[in-house]
């Protein structure tokens, strides 16, 4: 077997050393996680965290994740690594432009559907100042995951189309998301670093708290995943279907979609983040939604907890349990905090004319200080 850079088996293991990215802060409660390593099929690499205290900046669970120093190594073959240092990137200058490319990664990908992971990957290279990277370099030189058959197996076009309009450079403006690239980094979320020694690979993954409404019984302690579902997929813990148990749903993440919900009735779901799994006790309770449902008008109301607010809001509703097609990620879901009827920190609120049963599926970025 060979390997390359960026996924290179190494001898090192991973500890708590930033020497190359020395301005990051400590996530409080994530000071010693565990990190399984693989090679993602949507991202570089797909990483498993836990061991993970409640905050609101990254919680235990599955997620994409990207690599920093395109040179260094890491095993990414289902690999555990103990100990580790999760790292906020927010006031971190030498992140700016991938914390602006992370924050714009949706609207890019809806611009241009065409965008995979790799177009990402080369950008996060591309921008970040430790290792001078050039994606017109001697294409044996590469990352072996960017390179095949002695040719790139990404889009150099579309990589810079991606850098201008993280630069906020005119060749990139489109309609789809000139408000981001005309808004200050201020507005930008930051990302999360996962710590490694100075011959290890550096990880970067979104970092923030996705949580999701709840449509079911169990309590806030509960240990089991939330969301079963019968051999005929129809849920058997309220209105709630967690994504990876119920075979009609083709997303792999944790969440669930709530239904069949009638018209003529009203209900309050509570909203949880960070319940890796489906598991309620790995996560927080950071809200409710509220959902009225009347004469052919449903009425969708995020409410935050005490102490949270919603970084963006993003609502299936529809008569299938997700949306239809290959792609049923939240970047999907047909209303956002563009097309919301209200929109402030703490309550966002969507109307939207529809009949029939209906399932629900209200994803939200919650977020919150370092010292929460």
């Amino acid at each position: 077997m060979t390997f390359s850079a960026c996924d290179v088996i190494s001898e090192k293991g991973l500890d708590e050393s930033l020497d190359k990215v020395p301005n990051v802060t400590a996530i409080k409660g994530a000071e010693n996680a565990s990190i399984t390593v693989n090679k993602g099929s949507n991202s570089f690499f797909s990483i498993d965290i836990d061991n993970v205290e409640w905050n609101t900046l990254i919680s235990n669970g599955e997620r994409e994740a990207y690599c920093i120093a395109w040179k260094d190594p890491i095993s990414s073959d289902n690999s555990i690594y103990d100990g580790i240092g999760v790292y906020s990137t927010a006031g971190d200058k030498q992140f700016a432009d991938v914390n602006r490319l992370f924050t714009m990664k949706n609207a890019l990908q809806k611009a241009d559907p065409e965008i995979t992971w790799r177009e990402i990957q080369v950008a996060v290279w591309s921008l970040v100042p430790f290792q001078e990277f050039d994606m017109n370099m001697p294409v044996d030189e590469l990352p072996s995951r960017v390179r095949s058959n002695g040719e790139v197996n990404f889009d150099k076009d579309k990589v810079q189309f991606i850098l201008d309009a993280v630069q906020n450079r005119s060749t990139a403006k489109t309609e789809e998301f000139s408000g981001l690239m005309n808004s200050g980094h201020d507005d930008d979320k930051p990302t999360c670093v996962i710590g490694t020694d100075e011959n290890t690979q550096t990880l970067i993954t979104e970092c923030d708290e996705t949580a999701f409404a709840y449509g079911g019984e169990l309590g806030p302690n509960s240990t089991e995943q939330a969301g079963q579902v019968d051999q005929n997929n129809n849920s058997i813990d309220g209105y709630a279907h967690c994504f990876p148990l119920d075979g009609e749903i083709s997303e792999n993440q944790w969440g669930w979609s709530n239904g069949k919900l009638s018209e003529g009735n009203s209900y309050t779901f509570p909203i949880y983040a960070g319940a890796g799994r489906c598991i309620l006790s790995s996560g927080q309770y950071a809200g409710d939604l509220e959902i009225d449902y009347q004469d052919g008008k449903v009425t969708v109301k995020y409410i935050a907890a005490p102490g949270s607010s919603f970084k963006e809001t993003h609502l299936y509703i529809g008569s299938n349990k997700m949306p239809t097609g290959s792609n049923t990620g939240y970047g999907n879901y047909p209303y956002n905090d563009s097309n919301a009827t209200s929109v402030t920190p703490t309550e966002v609120v969507h109307e939207v004319d529809i009949t029939g049963d209906i399932y629900i599926a209200a994803h939200s970025v919650v977020y919150g200080s370092l010292e929460d």
